[in-house]
């Protein structure tokens, strides 16, 4: 490639970017999808996500999210969803896309997409689906122990975007979610005109939860300095009976909102005093609108996943199987890496920002 695509591309081209699945990643991805449309003011830049990810877009000026179908039960997308955007992909006549997911559905949607440009990277498998093979980061940049917005960051330079380092990420309030996000947390008990603090004690990964009664000592020195708590999770029965155990753990009566959508969450860390949770997407929306967070780490790379550009503190401690596959534990009965941060810790860590 002569001429980096980016540069190449004619004036008012439309570009596709494929990022399904997680949240965290579609937070991340707009450090470098805002500076490649500053870099490129023409161009129609979109993302195709989840489609309960969309809300971080709702109010974006600059790029524009096409949601994906996907049952609340289910793991993929079903074939009639996948044959429905495969034909709008096609109708909207992309100049390019480029696969930033690297599964087997992203990578039939970039093959099948009728753009002339369908870029992936070097070790995405289904090489068939692209005539751009990006190399990895670390060759392009000349460096190792990547995070995650400036590993992306390597492979949009090698795509011809100019400039030194990435941009931090950065997500827009709507307003239609701002208002119901108010009325939500009024319905919880909480004075929106008062300081409160989001505490996030859930997660997906057993490995990456932080124990409920510690949570509980942290919520109440937060409520005897006089902040109001509110406690975030996802509505399903395992992340409620999270919620739970951290209640049951405290007297205090702790706001508890498990069923907000993507941009009410959004909104609601947005106007935090303070985010205090997990590693986990919620944490880096935090970093995104830049709410000061406190992110408890356990077996994942803080080097790759820590909150990006923003007000934090990371609290790890080190052990020599971090970073594992986070599935499993296999060097200790229990997740000792998670476990072992006291509450004294993420005190010490509260302080340092408040």
């Amino acid at each position: 490639m002569s001429i980096p695509l980016f540069q190449q591309l004619p004036e008012n081209s439309r570009l596709l970017f494929i990022r399904i699945r997680n949240l965290g990643e579609a937070v991340l991805d707009t450090a470098n999808l805002r500076a490649l449309k500053h870099f490129r003011p023409d161009l129609q830049i979109a993302t195709l996500v989840e489609a309960i990810y969309t809300d971080l877009y709702a109010a974006d000026p600059e790029i524009e999210a096409i949601p994906l179908p996907r049952g609340v039960k289910d793991k993929r997308s079903s074939l009639a969803s996948r044959l429905n955007m495969i034909r709008e992909l096609r109708s909207r006549k992309f100049a390019a896309v480029i696969n930033l997911h690297g599964g087997p559905t992203s990578a039939q949607l970039t093959f099948l997409s009728g753009a002339k440009h369908r870029a992936g990277a070097e070790h995405f498998r289904n090489g068939y689906a692209y005539n751009l093979r990006i190399p990895p980061a670390e060759e392009i940049l000349g460096r190792k122990d990547l995070h995650t917005v400036e590993y992306q960051f390597g492979q949009f330079k090698w795509l011809g975007l100019p400039g030194d380092e990435p941009e931090p990420t950065r997500l827009h309030v709507a307003p239609q979610f701002r208002k119901s996000a108010l009325s939500k947390l009024r319905e919880a008990g909480i004075d929106p005109e008062r300081p409160y603090v989001v505490v996030a004690p859930t997660n997906e990964f057993y490995t990456k939860r932080w124990e409920p009664k510690r949570y509980a000592a942290i919520a109440e020195s937060l409520i005897a300095r006089d902040f109001q708590i509110v406690m975030t999770g996802a509505p399903t029965e395992e992340q409620r009976s999270q919620l739970a155990a951290v209640q049951a753990a405290t007297k205090h009566e702790l706001a508890s909102l498990n069923s907000l959508s993507i941009g009410e969450l959004v909104a609601v860390i947005a106007q935090a005093k303070l985010f205090v949770g997990n590693d986990s997407g919620p944490a880096h929306i935090a970093a995104a609108v830049k709410t000061p967070l406190v992110v408890l780490f356990g077996p994942a790379s803080s080097v790759r996943w820590s909150p990006w550009r923003a007000p934090s503190v990371l609290v790890q401690n080190y052990f020599p199987c971090n970073p594992c596959s986070m599935y499993t534990c296999e060097a200790f009965d229990e997740p000792e890496c998670i476990r072992s941060i006291t509450v004294d810790q993420a005190l010490k860590a509260i302080d340092r920002l408040i």
